[in-house]
């Protein structure tokens, strides 16, 4: 028998090893459970349930000018304030620059992938190289590139990669946090490699791909003694195409141009980032925006504002063609522009009557034409797109919906969904009697003129918060309507801190915002409708709905395994959504109107996936914006 002494020995040169092992080799190598991370075949981009287009050896997307000059500044407006350069916090509002989701608005930090605009769901390298995916759905590889480093000239590596995801699953706000909750974790593989180990439950997630590849890394070095929890006006450091430069908090910022940032040859970001400078001014409301760019304190702006686009831009500058006013179309849905929503947690707005007989008068016809055709007409969540659920339901979304048929209305199986009945005069007879109807058998009754609760007395006072004053105005028609069933109101426009506030609080009875998805709108949906995201404080799910069959439909969005059955499971939310009136939607943004002052470069290119992208494609063109100093100088 071996003596204690060798006993103890022998335990303490295992124990050696295998802290040695822990220390020096991936903890799923070591146990041979992951494979070595040399084996994987990294692919250049990834495609959501597609193939990516652009070819290995591609050297420059297909819409930049890859030869655009570097220099110059553009200017641009935003509306409100903010005070943060931190967008995981909790509290404030972080500034244009650092968004999270939207990589082509984030200056600062670098994304493991980069999208394409020409595309609709596909990505290719910019900090990673390259991207693997188990087939089994076990999880999603990625390889840094060599070479990557910070604004302060320290590598990028996967330390900050593990760390940064600890901080967004653990710390960071719930649109950001919630999402990630399908990972279990990052383990490291290689000096550069590290995979996204992902939950059993969620295996086979197409989607997860994409949100891992758009996630931004940050600088653990940076952040060790910091509070990455609270908002923070110290400029952060960061790897990205610009760095913060001048600014006055609240107000205004300055991002200025990293001439020697590490990813600027790769081609995902050939001819981008062009100029040396790129201007933000707040402002209070759009008015003052249309006049800060009719002045030339910006340079360009996408006019909102009907009237405005219509008759405000019959100056000078546009009639002798130093100042251009044109509509772009963009491939992606266009989804619903600023509908009017309901707070679901009031018990009246439970009631699906309730929200049919709102519906029911608005008429999004009659705005359109007194807004000079400027809005699309929208009868989906996914408007003008292959998302949008037209005529009955197919063959695949009835093999989804025929499960929920007791949780969903029963038009949903036997009617397209169509705008309300008789538009075009802003108000018919019809709809009133009928929506009068509705409100009665859901026990709202006339007295002395008011609408009010047959039992509680309650009167049925609606408070209506916007954003703007503009979009408050364009509630006026429709408050004015809603009179006639003995309806009163009160439209609120508060400073948008406030009104941030009021919408996460749940403090209105109808509020509105706009619904802009994209050809991969998992992640939107979820935030925006999930019954999880109700219960979070700051998620988008303003509404607190709540309602199962969505809840099962998004399910299968993200379970689905082709292009067709996504489309399907879109669709048939689409279906549920529209039929139970959630959503009081007159208006699609089916064009953009941009203004803006000749002093710019742009390249040539087709239809592209977003807005005009021009503090990103853009550039500085010397002669033209000499010629247009020349014409301001002389007004």
């Amino acid at each position: 028998m071996l003596g204690e002494s060798t006993i103890t020995s022998t335990m303490n040169r295992l124990i050696f090893i295998f802290s040695w092992l822990i220390q020096h080799i991936p903890y799923g190598v070591a146990i041979g459970i992951i494979p070595l991370a040399q084996a994987l075949d990294y692919r250049h981009g990834y495609a959501f349930l597609k193939e990516p287009e652009l070819p290995t050896s591609f050297i420059h997307t297909r819409y930049v000018n890859p030869d655009a000059p570097k220099g110059g500044m553009i200017r641009f407006a935003e509306m409100g304030t903010w005070d943060s350069f931190n967008s995981l916090a909790l509290t404030g509002r972080e500034v244009k620059g650092v968004s999270f989701w939207i990589p082509h608005d984030n200056y600062l930090y670098d994304t493991l992938m980069q999208p394409t605009l020409d595309e609709p769901a596909a990505l290719y390298g910019n900090l990673a190289e390259g991207i693997a995916i188990d087939p089994e759905g076990g999880w999603i590889a990625f390889k840094l590139r060599e070479g990557a480093r910070w604004h302060d000239g320290k590598p990028i590596t996967v330390d900050d990669v593990v760390w940064s995801f600890d901080v967004y699953r653990s710390k960071a706000t719930p649109t950001i946090s919630s999402p990630l909750q399908p990972f279990t974790r990052v383990e490291v593989t290689g000096p550069r490699e590290f995979r996204f180990m992902i939950d059993e439950a969620a295996r086979g997630d197409t989607v997860l791909a994409r949100r891992a590849g758009l996630l931004p890394i940050l600088p653990k070095h940076y952040w060790k003694n910091r509070d990455i929890t609270r908002g923070t006006t110290e400029p952060p450091l960061g790897s990205g195409p610009y760095r913060v430069g001048r600014f006055s908090i609240g107000r205004w910022i300055e991002w200025e141009r990293v001439p020697d940032w590490w990813a600027k040859d790769l081609p995902i970001n050939r001819g981008r980032y062009n100029f040396d400078r790129i201007r933000i001014d707040y402002f209070r409301d759009d008015q003052v925006q249309t006049e800060a760019v009719k002045g030339h304190e910006v340079d360009l702006r996408f006019e909102t504002v009907p009237p405005t686009w219509a008759t405000g831009y019959n100056i000078p500058a546009v009639r002798k063609g130093f100042m251009h006013k044109a509509e772009f179309t963009i491939s992606r849905p266009s989804g619903l522009w600023w509908p009017i929503f309901w707070n679901l947690e009031q018990p009246r707005f439970q009631d699906i009557r309730v929200r049919e007989a709102l519906w029911l008068m608005s008429d999004g016809e009659w705005s359109n034409k007194k807004s000079w055709g400027f809005w699309g007409l929208p009868t989906s969540f996914f408007h003008g797109s292959e998302l949008a659920a037209t005529g009955l339901p197919s063959e695949l979304e009835l093999k989804l919906l025929e499960p929920l048929r007791d949780k969903v209305p029963p038009r949903v199986f036997s009617e397209p969904f169509r705008l309300p009945p008789n538009q075009g005069g802003g108000w018919h007879r019809e709809n009133l009697l009928r929506a009068a109807e509705l409100f009665r058998q859901a026990g709202w009754v006339i007295h002395d003129d008011k609408l009010v609760h047959a039992v509680t007395g309650e009167p049925f006072n609606l408070r209506l918060v916007a954003v703007s004053p503009s979009l408050g105005g364009s509630f006026i028609p429709y408050t004015n309507k809603l009179r006639r069933l003995g309806i009163t109101s009160n439209i609120k426009s508060p400073e948008v801190s406030n009104w941030l506030y009021r919408m996460r609080s749940g403090d209105f009875d109808g509020g509105a915002i706009w619904f802009l998805p994209d050809f991969t709108p998992t992640l939107l949906v979820s935030n925006t409708f999930h019954s999880s995201a109700a219960d979070q404080a700051y998620s988008s799910n303003w509404s607190n709905m709540r309602d199962p069959a969505v809840d099962a439909l998004i399910a299968h969005m993200y379970k689905a395994r082709t292009w067709e059955e996504f489309v399907a499971a879109t669709r048939a939310l689409d279906r549920v959504l529209s039929w139970n009136f959630y959503f009081v939607a007159v208006m699609s943004k089916t064009k953009n109107a941009l203004v803006w002052w000749d002093k710019f470069g742009k390249p040539d290119h087709g239809i592209l996936n977003r807005e005009v992208v021009f503090h990103d494609l853009w550039w500085w063109d010397e002669a033209k914006a000499q010629r247009v100093l020349e014409f301001v100088g002389d007004r």
